[in-house]
């Protein structure tokens, strides 16, 4: 069936190609004919044909101007249509809009995290879904956390590649604004606490070492309360933490956690919104600089090649903070 659905995309993304390529092949044929007729009408005029035979050209070359115009703004809405299709359905909006660092949240006792020795820092991989990726993030010399998407036809394999880890989370998908393309079984506001209840339990039991999840997108779930209370009442329950991914500046993860007081934290910063080394080096040593201030840091990043590599290759950022898993935050 995936692959079927695979050889459809290939079969589309071929068509649209095939489709571009031949309004520009007739386009550059357009263009050509026109520069033709125009040789062969400046040959009629040295020859002095009748104007009823130049009239004849001048009206061939109308129509042909009509028609590349025509497909130039076909080309342009093509192109366009692409674009807009990119920005809507990327969760980068929500991250962008929240992007800004943001304090630790930093409890009273006994939960207040103990750094009698370095600052610790977590970093988190979110969207993890494929095994190139879970590859990569096992080269990197320090422990990472990644975020593993329960697992759906698209990613079938999540919880087979996260029992290779003694330590991950699960990326729960919730409701967002600015994503048109959740996942499926994605948790809304109006998702009832059964709902809610019955999906946690099914991914704890698939994701059997699982102690923390943080949400996939989520700007509209977790700015409404009374979601959230339903969520947290569950990880309540179920001996479960949650990191807020902070996806919206509304976010209501630590009002709530007021309530039920389950192991919660912040994301603190984002790596990669921008993909390229040295934007992801410098998000980097600012985590490095809030851990030292606050005593801890959470830093979350995606599976992009350039983002692993450059994680890999950053010893030298890290060399004065102890790197740790999410579940190992409050240990000595």
């Amino acid at each position: 069936m995936k692959k079927q659905k695979t050889t459809k995309k290939r079969k589309i993304t071929k068509k649209k190609q095939k489709n571009s390529k031949v309004l520009y092949f007739i386009m550059a044929f357009l263009i050509i004919s026109i520069f033709a007729s125009g040789i062969y009408l400046g040959y009629l005029l040295s020859k002095k044909e009748t104007k009823k035979e130049l009239k004849k050209y001048e009206n061939t070359l109308l129509t042909l101007q009509k028609k590349i115009n025509k497909l130039e703004n076909e080309t342009k809405k093509l192109k366009k249509t692409k674009n807009e299709h990119k920005v809507i359905n990327s969760e980068i909006v929500d991250y962008k809009n929240s992007e800004k660092i943001i304090p630790p949240t930093i409890k009273t006792e006994p939960k207040k995290i103990k750094h009698n020795h370095k600052p610790k820092l977590v970093i988190i991989i979110d969207d993890v879904s494929f095994k190139y990726q879970t590859n990569l993030i096992k080269q990197i010399p320090y422990k990472i956390t990644p975020s593993f998407f329960p697992p759906t036809n698209r990613h079938p394999n999540t919880t087979y590649l996260a029992k290779s880890f003694s330590h991950y989370m699960v990326h729960l998908p919730l409701e967002a604004k600015n994503y048109h393309k959740p996942e499926p079984n994605t948790l809304t506001t109006s998702s009832t606490y059964q709902k809610i209840y019955n999906r946690i339990l099914y991914l704890k039991k698939i994701f059997p070492k699982v102690k923390f999840m943080n949400n996939h997108t989520g700007s509209t779930f977790t700015s409404d309360e009374e979601s959230m209370k339903k969520l947290f009442k569950v990880f309540q329950k179920e001996n479960l933490g949650f990191v807020d991914s902070v996806t919206s500046a509304n976010t209501k993860g630590e009002l709530v956690d007021r309530i039920y007081d389950i192991p919660f934290y912040k994301r603190n910063i984002f790596l990669d919104n921008i993909q390229d080394k040295n934007y992801i080096r410098k998000q980097l040593l600012k985590a490095v600089m809030l851990a030292k201030k606050h005593g801890y840091a959470i830093a979350i990043g995606h599976p992009h090649k350039i983002t692993l590599i450059t994680l890999k290759n950053s010893k030298d950022i890290l060399k004065n903070v102890d790197v740790v898993y999410v579940d190992e935050l409050n240990k000595n």
